[in-house]
């Protein structure tokens, strides 16, 4: 069930959020992970834009659409299959993608904790390599101390960076296959 997102929260979504290495509020947990992908950034970047491939790139995740864009921000709407921790299925969630194609910030703006903001940082490595580093910044809003937050995180954020660099290393291969195949069909 898609809904209007009300001017509160689409202010409350303007960017940036938390900064990494930055003084957090009382309560707030930051876990950082990084992963090096064997594609070019651009490769990277456009995989995680296809908010559409979502549901294929990460397994935690059912649908997702596009609920609306306001210039670089984009609004998104996913359903998260049944899991731990999880009570509420669906999320809203709104990226900023200005900063094409080293930066995606996103904010979530409904869920299942008081707040969680994240980002995804890309940085060229040599040899056509890309550095993908995964932020998040999570208030569970519960009792549990940020630091076991930020313990859990890791697992959750190591498996999520795992399954961005085997989609993008798939499909590079896949378009290299595709690439070979039709030079050997136009050498015939």
């Amino acid at each position: 069930v898609s809904r209007e997102i009300s001017q509160k929260e689409a202010a409350d979504a303007q960017m940036p959020v938390y900064e990494a290495g930055r003084k957090l509020p009382k309560g707030m947990a930051e876990s950082a992970v990084s992963i090096t992908i064997s594609s070019e950034q651009t490769n990277v970047w456009n995989a995680l834009i296809d908010f559409a491939a979502y549901p294929k790139i990460f397994k935690r995740i059912k649908t997702s659409q596009i609920t609306r864009k306001e210039g670089d921000l984009v609004y998104l709407e996913t359903y998260l299959k049944p899991q731990m921790f999880v009570k509420n299925q669906v999320q809203h969630t709104v990226s900023d993608i200005a900063a094409d194609p080293s930066r995606l910030v996103w904010k979530q703006l409904d869920g299942n904790f008081k707040h969680v903001d994240g980002s995804w940082d890309l940085a060229p490595v040599d040899g056509g390599k890309t550095k993908l580093t995964y932020t998040l910044h999570v208030d569970a809003g519960t009792i549990v101390p940020p630091s076991m937050v930020a313990f859990f995180l890791k697992f959750v954020q190591r498996e999520v960076v795992g399954q961005v660099k085997q989609y993008v290393e798939k499909e590079a291969k896949t378009k290299e296959t595709h690439a070979v195949s039709r030079k050997k069909t136009e050498a015939k």
